[in-house]
């Protein structure tokens, strides 16, 4: 099926982007966002778009098998079945968590992500203050390093690993990269 498209509202002006190996049209704004020709939802990134057209086509393929939820992609439903249904996992399976590297930290994640997300927001709050510009009147943050928006703070901390240069030398710094290897 090639993609669809609708009218969405007459404030949006509306520019159709065909990518030939894709199977949707994906319509973008003034501010170069991608808009949901079906629900008007906007995502910055056209992969983010596609993922999110493709739940308009009920094409979840990926189904769990305790609740009958269903994905897109099956690491978003083996993370589901890690959360909320853990005791369909064998016994090493469930106790793989991400454990805060920081001497006294008793944190754990499901994902490294969210785990190196918690590093930089709680051990590097000092050096995270030096490079986030936060716009209380948009509610976006930039990056002071290379001038980068975001819409939330996950994404900017997340940009922060591979953006901002830390101190080698320093023993937290060391962990952190430990853990993002």
């Amino acid at each position: 099926m090639v993609g669809f498209y609708k009218k969405i509202d007459e404030g949006i002006s509306q520019k159709k982007v065909k990518i030939p190996t894709m199977l949707f049209t994906y319509i973008k704004n003034d501010e170069g966002q991608f808009v949901c020709p079906d629900c008007g939802a906007i995502k910055n990134r056209q992969n983010s778009m596609h993922y999110h057209m493709k739940k308009h086509q009920e094409e979840l393929s990926h189904i769990c098998k305790c609740c009958k939820k269903g994905f897109l992609q099956k690491q978003t439903l083996d993370l589901h079945i890690r959360s909320k249904h853990p005791d369909m996992l064998q016994v090493e399976e469930q106790s793989k968590k991400f454990k805060c590297p920081m001497e006294n930290c008793n944190f754990t994640a499901l994902t490294k992500g969210n785990c190196v997300i918690h590093c930089l927001r709680i051990h590097f709050q000092e050096e995270m203050k030096e490079v986030m510009n936060v716009h209380n009147d948009t509610k976006t943050i930039t990056c002071n390093e290379c001038a980068m928006e975001f819409n939330n703070s996950c994404g900017f901390y997340y940009h922060c690993k591979d953006c901002v240069v830390f101190n080698k030398e320093d023993d937290k710094v060391q962990k952190l990269q430990e853990l993002i290897a």
